[in-house]
């Protein structure tokens, strides 16, 4: 498995978690609107997104490094 693939892979893998961690965090906040705050929806989903894409960011420079190290 060349670099570029484990690195695609690497990257889908990270942005499943991620994505997964936010759909336990909304399913928690809708199942038990009186243990969170008000705000903790709106928090989540900005904080989330954030996460998930500072991580595909940077899994595109990645992505980048991987194709560079496999020509040379």
């Amino acid at each position: 498995m060349s670099d570029k693939t484990r690195t695609i892979a690497a990257i889908a893998l990270g942005e499943l978690m991620l994505a997964g961690v936010w759909i336990y965090l909304a399913n928690l906040a809708a199942t038990h609107p009186d243990r969170v705050s008000p705000g903790f929806g709106r928090v989540v989903g900005a904080t989330m997104g954030t996460a998930m894409g500072v991580f595909l960011g940077l899994g595109v420079l990645l992505y980048f490094i991987a194709t560079r190290r496999n020509r040379g």
